[in-house]
């Protein structure tokens, strides 16, 4: 039997507790100490990124591949299921941070609300680079590395601090760049606010009423906020929505079908596999046979 998808935390790094690393890409494949295999899903309480510096590959999100080369940056955010490919000829570093480590030195601006570089439901987490912004871009890695490798100082998390907040600033212009983005939708704050209240209580609701109730605003208005942004209606995306956290679930095998649907708000079973499989083309016990 399979074990359970494992969640896994950011430790403190050589005493260092700021919720903030960064790793080669052979310290990852080759690493002794964790405590987890890094080549089977996994599920992160952080964010990461992935730069690509050499080499071609995949890089399995929420059960799907995402294709990288040269000059990409994956963007992995907190609560979703990732797993490494066995790619030791790609040069690649892995960083790793926590929303309270970004948002301590930034006088609440609030930064991560701010990006779409991780708002995984409206954009691929991949961007692709010229050779100047990769070379940029691992220039300030390795600044980052170097300090945080370095002794701790006063000054040592602040310039983290600083210097974290201008890689994503920079990847957020170049993303809005790339695909022609506007600087800020109309829609934008209340989809942030629709996507927390999907992510608190998705498995208890999938009545787009319930969650217009929430926000305080009509269906009409939520369907609309959501063709703008997704093309999909709201009851779409909270379809999709709940289809990964129904296939994060499946990975644990601990748990049967049928409470699987039960905690997804099913309760019949043979409910629970029409609904899968009608958003799927498969049944669960299918899916959960691919892993």
């Amino acid at each position: 039997m399979k074990n359970d998808i494992p969640t896994i935390y950011l430790d403190s790094v050589q005493g260092k507790d700021f919720g903030f690393k960064v790793a080669p890409n052979r310290e990852i494949l080759l690493s002794k100490n964790l405590d987890h295999d890094p080549f089977r899903p996994h599920r992160i309480r952080f964010y990461a990124i992935l730069l690509i510096l050499e080499g071609e590959g995949v890089h399995y999100i929420d059960f799907k591949k995402y294709p990288y080369q040269k000059g990409s940056i994956i963007f992995i955010s907190k609560e979703q299921v990732h797993a490494f490919e066995k790619n030791m000829e790609r040069d690649a570093f892995f960083l790793l941070f926590t929303e309270e480590f970004l948002e301590r030195g930034s006088n609440n601006s609030n930064l991560m609300q701010q990006l779409s570089l991780y708002n995984y439901n409206l954009y691929p987490p991949v961007i692709n680079l010229t050779e100047e912004q990769t070379n940029s871009f691992a220039a300030l890695t390795e600044y980052m590395q170097f300090e945080s490798d370095a002794p701790d100082d006063l000054l040592t998390e602040e310039i983290l601090h600083s210097t974290l907040r201008v890689f994503l600033c920079i990847a957020e212009r170049i993303r809005k760049e790339n695909r022609k983005l506007s600087s800020r939708s109309k829609y934008h704050e209340e989809y942030v606010q629709f996507k927390k209240l999907l992510q608190t209580h998705i498995l208890k609701s999938r009545k787009v009423q319930f969650y217009a109730d929430a926000l305080l605003i009509s269906t009409k208005k939520l369907n609309r906020i959501t063709q703008e942004l997704l093309g999909q209606s709201a009851k779409q995306h909270i379809n999709d929505f709940l289809i990964i956290e129904i296939k994060r679930l499946l990975m644990n095998t601990s748990l049967t079908i049928t409470e699987i649907g039960y905690q997804s708000g099913f309760e019949e079973t043979t409910n629970f596999v029409k609904y899968f499989k009608k958003l799927t083309d498969m049944r669960p016990s299918e899916f959960r046979e691919l892993f």
